[in-house]
């Protein structure tokens, strides 16, 4: 018996390396799982990452007016700056239009829904990986354990899809309301020794001189032509396919006077309305400060046009209702305002190019000088009672970039366009504020109301994919 268990005991040695050998094999398999496939992931992270970074800086391209050929170059430059585990990704730049999604950079149609813009969405893919991609050498991810089993190298692809699209809710709002545009049908003295178009009709006739005269109760006699028409306004809701009101493409840029004072009834007199976001009574306080109350703009579609808006609902600013302020006036802030035009420094470049291709730019970090103006709906306007009414309805909303008051621009020998005519008095051209309608950052919010797409001065960049 002694002699078969010492054969037994021969027979078994050897059998612990078998069972280490095959728990190795495992634990190496293990091993290359944890680390190389958690390289493969941690790099799946990175050309995410990398990927929503180019997209958005291509959409950001877009968002300012440059061609889709500037929007592939900084979306691709952006993406090189960002590694994947180390080493720059491969991004095919490409070039034009194309809506091809096999291409690293391209332009798809946008996913529909609310806050969809004429801009469209940016796609950027991103690779690294073993394999040529579009004539482009790869760099692949390595390998460390995965090599034991043959696997000499991994890659990963990334894709983000970023939109332009049309916002239509603001905050950090200069708290002044301006009226909008209307069609300037009825002018029986238009002065066009000094509003060159004073004398044409409809939208191209409208100056800030100018009057709205929509019936007779107004002064409207019908008397002049075409037609004897007297003035309309027409609020650029989404659905109103002819609105008088600002678009992008024919006002960015446009320079505009402000005027608090005087009797109600002319654009430029009574009729750019403070309001008060503080509750303090001194609305000046927003001109130093951004605002985080949210300002909406009216939706068409529900109770909260007309009479209504004057019901002092609690939250009404982000669906479109503004209190009007009972202290003050616009031209209380201009001294406020000269201050901070003097603290940023930016300054209005004729040479520069809009968005949209339109001469003239930003020059310089605005800071708060380029600020959100709400623009006011005429004929709610007249249903709420005027210049006694104490809410007005936001019809729109604009990109204000601030250049100072009309005693400013004297002082500082800045030039007025054609149609702009400040006092010449300096006392009273303290009083008096000029700016240029511009586009403006902001967000879309489900609940505010919507306009058509020219008329949409609020754009937001996001990722949709």
């Amino acid at each position: 018996m002694r002699r078969q268990l010492l054969s037994n005991a021969r027979d078994e040695r050897g059998a612990i390396l078998m069972q280490v050998g095959i728990a190795m094999v495992a634990l190496l398999a293990f091993a290359a799982l944890v680390t190389d496939y958690g390289i493969l992931w941690a790099a799946r992270g990175q050309a995410q990452n990398t990927a929503d970074a180019a997209a958005l800086a291509g959409a950001i391209q877009l968002l300012h007016g440059g061609s889709y050929d500037q929007a592939r170059a900084a979306a691709k430059a952006v993406g090189e700056r960002n590694k994947v585990f180390g080493l720059t990704p491969t991004i095919n730049q490409g070039s034009g239009d194309s809506v091809d999604e096999t291409e690293d950079i391209s332009f798809p149609l946008c996913p529909p829904g609310p806050g969809a813009g004429e801009k469209g969405c940016i796609r950027v893919n991103v690779y690294r990986n073993e394999n040529t991609h579009d004539g482009v050498a790869a760099a692949p991810l390595p390998t460390f354990f995965g090599r034991l089993f043959g696997m000499t190298a991994q890659g990963v692809k990334a894709t983000a899809t970023a939109q332009v699209g049309s916002g239509n809710v603001i905050k950090c709002v200069l708290p002044i309301a301006i009226m909008d545009r209307w069609s300037d049908d009825y002018d029986p003295t238009p002065d066009t020794t000094f509003y060159a178009n004073d004398g044409s009709a409809g939208t191209a006739g409208w100056t800030s001189n100018d009057d709205f005269q929509p019936d007779a109760t107004t002064g409207c006699t019908g008397a002049r032509t075409p037609g004897g028409a007297c003035d309309t306004y027409i609020p650029p809701y989404a659905g109103n396919t002819n609105t008088t009101g600002w678009t992008v493409d024919g006002d960015y840029g446009r320079q505009i006077l402000l005027r608090g004072d005087g009797s109600p009834g002319q654009y430029e007199h009574g009729w750019d309305q403070l309001f008060d976001l503080t509750g303090h009574g001194n609305p000046s306080e927003d001109v130093f400060t951004c605002n985080s109350q949210p300002i909406g703009i009216a939706d068409s579609s529900t109770e909260f046009l007309g009479t209504d808006c004057s019901a002092d609902r609690p939250n009404f600013e982000k669906e479109g209702c503004l209190p009007v302020s009972q202290n003050g006036s616009v031209t209380d802030m201009a001294h406020d305002i000269d201050r901070l035009v003097a603290q940023v420094g930016a300054t209005w470049d004729p040479t520069l190019t809009g968005p949209h291709g339109e001469p003239g730019g930003i020059s310089g970090d605005p800071g708060l000088l380029l600020r959100p103006m709400p623009v006011v709906d005429v004929n709610a306007f007249l249903a709420e009672g005027g210049s006694t009414h104490r809410q007005i309805t936001i019809a729109n909303i604009i990109g204000f970039f601030i250049q100072g008051s009309c005693a400013y621009l004297q002082d500082h020998n800045i030039p007025l366009d054609p149609g702009i005519e400040c006092p010449t008095s300096h006392g009273a051209a303290q009083k008096q504020l000029v700016g240029r309608i511009v586009s403006i950052p902001g967000q879309y919010v489900a609940g505010s109301g919507n306009v058509t797409q020219d008329s949409n001065f609020v754009e937001i960049i996001r990722l949709v994919r």
